[in-house]
This record gives structure tokens, sequence and C-alpha cells, in this order.
């Protein structure tokens, strides 16, 4: 973990046991002159709620991860079909070239953009010139005419990717925004709650309180990293475009 999660945790951990601390010597934690029932009901409502939403924010982010993943590697599938597609074609040196130059500045510079919510317009212009070319294929016999439909047709699929991979990475998505507070504020309260009821200040209860927060602030880390599919801690990587180079440099 990087130094701001062991800061995050362990102040988390201190901070609650100081508070429970100071809130057990308070006469309602030591008399418990408070409905047990009533207030067992609440925080079991407020632990459902906090373990859903969680769950959604995780599975949500996971399989955007996944999809973004799958993405990468059928876009750089594509990418290869390409350049063997364009061994035939009168001029297959340009068209190669340009996918070579895509597939390297997709891996080299615009996934740290990504990574930092951000666009790469060399990649979106490198991308529309080779459709351009593409499209100029020739189409003078059957042969021929396959062989630029079937490019085409793997150029429709790299720029739906393309675009799909960019939104994921510099769109704010509100529900998960929604979620992700949800889970913080939900965080907060699983550690608030026994305090302002006055929770006992005994060993016991102390270093299991303490602990739950450290743990709590470890899942509130745990959900920023998950925020993006190509930042943090299952973030994709760009090894598919990579492998792809390296497979196109060993094409006649």
């Amino acid at each position: 973990m990087p130094g701001y999660a062991y800061f995050l945790v362990i102040g988390a951990m201190l901070l609650t046991a100081v508070a429970m601390v100071l809130s057990g010597r308070t006469r309602r934690a030591r008399d418990g002159e408070y409905n047990t029932d009533a207030l067992g009901f609440v925080g079991g409502v407020l632990n459902a709620l906090f373990i859903v939403v969680l769950a959604f924010y995780t599975v949500i982010t996971w399989t955007d991860a996944d999809n973004a993943a799958q993405g990468a590697e059928t876009e750089a599938a594509n990418l290869v079909d390409i350049y063997w597609q364009a061994a035939n074609a009168p001029k297959p040196n340009q068209v190669r070239a340009l996918v070579t130059e895509y597939t390297n500045e997709v891996a080299d510079r615009e996934w740290p953009l990504m990574a930092d919510g951000k666009n790469d317009p060399k990649a979106d212009d490198l991308l529309t010139a080779l459709h351009a070319e593409v499209m100029r294929l020739p189409v003078g016999t059957d042969d021929q005419l396959s062989m630029r439909d079937k490019a085409a047709d793997d150029m429709r699929t790299v720029t739906d990717l393309h675009r799909s991979r960019i939104s994921a990475a510099t769109d704010d998505d509100v529900l998960l925004k929604i979620l992700l507070f949800g889970t913080i504020i939900g965080a907060i309260a699983m550690v608030v709650f026994p305090l302002v009821i006055g929770f006992s200040a005994g060993i016991r209860h102390l270093s299991s309180m303490v602990f739950m927060a450290g743990l709590l602030a470890f899942v509130v880390y745990f959900s920023f990293e998950l925020d993006s599919p190509f930042s943090g801690l299952i973030s994709v990587n760009p090894d598919a475009f990579q492998a792809a180079t390296t497979e196109m440099s060993q094409i006649p």
C-alpha cells in the first residue's frame, strides 16, 4: 500500500481509540442508560445498508475493470488483423505504419493519460487517419473487396472499443460517485454510532472498535482505488497493445 493508505488506517485507529477513551468515561456508558433493543436494531440497519452499498460499488467497479481488460485485448487483436490484411494492398506500408504508430501511442502515451482521466488527441488523429487509409484499399476484385471489408469491420470494432475505453477513463459515473460517497458515510457511521450511544471503554471493547476502525479505513482506501479501471490496485494495463506491437514486428 502507498504511504497515505497506512496513514489513513493508523489515523482512523488512533482517532477511534482516543474517542472511545473519552466517550467511555460518560455516565451513560458506565450505567447503560439506553434502549439496547432499539439501538441494536438501528445498528443492524446501518450495518446492512453499508454492506449493500459496498457490495454494489465493488461489483460495478470490478465489472468495469474486467470489461476494460477484455476490450483492450479485443482492440489489440483487431489491430493485428488489420496489419495482416494490409499485406496484399498496393501500399501496405502506409496502413501498417499507422497501425504500428497508433498501437505504440496507446501503450506508451494514451494509457498514462487515461490513468489521470484524460484523453490523448494524437491517438484520436491516428485512428482517424488509419480509418481513412483502410477505406482507400482497392475494391477491383472480389479478393480485394473482401480484404477492405474485413479491414473496415475490424476498424469499426477498434473505433468502438477505443471510444468506450476513453469514456470509461474520462467520464464521471454519477451512480459510482453516489455509491462511493455512501461507502464513506457508512464506514464513518459504523464507528461513530457505537461511540454516540456510549460504548464502554473496556479493553475488549476498545480493541475491537480500534480494529474495526482500521479495517473500515482500509475499505475506504480500497474503494478509492477501485474508482477508475485504469489506475489503482486492479488497474488494467496496456500489455495487450505491447504484445500486439511485438507480434506486428514479426509479421513479414
